[in-house]
């Protein structure tokens, strides 16, 4: 078999196998410059629409690079539910590198992307808003390519 038929045919494979029954929602941040700011509180935005019920599982994605100078990650990310003015607040924790520095996560190419769970919760309708805070030492952190937030309903 010809070599473009083999990865036509490991493509199309790959995208059978991944097709499931979840709605999936997501909103990233792009850090240009691969620096954030201490004092930069990066905001992000879903809308769920009222046609969607079932259970959400919430994961935050980080994605770094191999200059990222830490084995950690820390974070505070803020939210509200939708027509909610009540703001909650989680720690994130990462760990992004294991004792002798291999990367955590997928990744290829110096960019490397890891999941963290925030739980199920039951699906509503509406504008969700993320707040992420990081809380590394740097005024300048440098080596986050991008964060982001994945819901997926069921």
């Amino acid at each position: 078999m010809k070599p473009h038929k083999s990865i036509c045919l490991i493509l199309i494979s790959m995208l059978w196998i991944s097709c499931t029954d979840h709605i999936t929602y997501h909103a990233y941040h792009h850090f240009p410059q691969e620096r954030w700011g201490k004092d930069d509180t990066v905001a992000l935005h879903l809308h769920i629409p009222d046609s969607i019920s079932g259970n959400a599982e919430i994961t935050f994605l980080l994605r770094n690079q191999s200059n990222y100078p830490y084995q950690d990650f820390n974070a505070i990310l803020q939210h509200n539910m939708p027509d909610s003015t009540r703001w909650r607040h989680f720690n994130l924790n990462f760990i992004l590198a294991d004792g002798d520095g291999q990367w955590n996560g997928a990744g290829w190419a110096g960019l490397y992307q890891i999941p963290l769970s925030l739980g199920r919760v039951p699906a509503r309708a509406g504008t969700y808003t993320f707040k992420v805070i990081h809380k590394m030492p740097d005024e300048s952190l440098k080596g986050i390519n991008d964060i982001g937030i994945l819901i997926e309903v069921d």
